[in-house]
């Protein structure tokens, strides 16, 4: 089986890939940190499951380059793009916010509302993601064991 995971946080990105190294069946982890190098992969390569934090830059993160404006529903918008081109990928939104957005905030509550009903062809759940404890482990465990990756 083959992982993408689309994280900017370089922690959690590992954390994430450790914890995809530790299920046998997992063949390649490919991680990306951007909406647009996220997107290109998506639509490169053949993937099985799909891990995705909500907000994220636009572009990678260079010491030549900013990264462009956070896309605080990069995750939002990558679901909307998989519909529109008809990819078929279990995801999983992986984050440590509790709300989102700018001017009209969003609360993780009704993030996971709008993404089941939006999304519901590849969307599976949204995990609160603390870096310091391991409930998002077992949460995203649960997940793994329920849709047949070993």
């Amino acid at each position: 089986m083959n992982v993408l995971i689309i994280e900017d946080d370089p922690n959690k990105a590992k954390q994430l890939n450790e914890f995809f190294s530790n299920i046998k069946d997992v063949k390649l982890i490919t991680s990306k940190k951007s909406y647009k190098t996220g997107l290109k992969e998506i639509f490169r390569s053949k993937y099985h499951f799909l891990v995705l934090d909500m907000s994220m830059p636009t572009f990678d993160i260079s010491t030549e380059a900013g990264g462009g404006k956070v896309m605080h529903f990069g995750g939002k918008e990558i679901l909307r793009q998989l519909r529109r081109k008809k990819v078929s990928i279990p995801t999983v939104v992986v984050t440590q916010f509790e709300s989102f957005g700018e001017e009209k905030k969003m609360t993780l509550d009704k993030l996971k509302e709008e993404l089941q009903l939006e999304f519901s062809d590849n969307y599976i759940k949204t995990i609160y993601y603390n870096p310091a404890g391991i409930e998002w482990k077992h949460e995203l465990q649960d997940v793994v064991d329920n849709f047949g990756v070993k």
